[in-house]
């Protein structure tokens, strides 16, 4: 599992060290390459085989449905493989970089099953945000069941 943040760079290419925790996970647990795409305020990484589960469940949901197709134009469609170098390395094309605001510092959130990566700034603020609702982020996630 993609667990823990990690601070990194990406370079002016858009090159960007996949953490070692991360980077053990893709050898143990998921599979290579890696499947980026945009969220809300970040991108997000998903291994090869769970990204291949997401779309399965997405390409079942009614074609004509104006949310599915809105969801399909937002998360799918701008979707890249980004396989990792030698060194560890994935590139992030610029269109995804410039739609997430990753300039130089960057943060890679573990989400389980993939990760996260934000531009330090807007994680920070994310966070504030979260921390500052907490209380009825846990009253949620309790009528959820946890």
């Amino acid at each position: 599992m993609f667990r823990g943040c990690f601070e990194h760079t990406i370079d002016d290419k858009g090159r960007l060290s996949i953490p070692v925790k991360f980077r053990e996970a893709l050898d143990t647990t998921f599979s290579a390459p890696l499947i980026v795409t945009q969220k809300k305020d970040c991108l997000v990484a998903y291994p090869i085989d769970e990204w291949r589960l997401l779309e399965a469940k997405v390409h079942e949901m009614p074609t004509f449905d104006p949310t599915v197709e809105t969801f399909r134009r937002v998360f799918l469609a701008p979707a890249q493989e980004c396989p990792t170098d030698k060194a560890g390395r994935i590139l992030v094309p610029p269109t995804q970089r410039t739609f997430a605001g990753l300039e130089r510092d960057v943060v890679l959130a573990g989400m389980g099953k993939c990760f996260e990566i934000w531009s330090k700034e807007r994680h920070a603020a994310m966070m504030d945000g979260a921390v500052a609702n907490f209380d009825a982020i846990a009253q949620g996630m309790g009528a959820l069941g946890l």
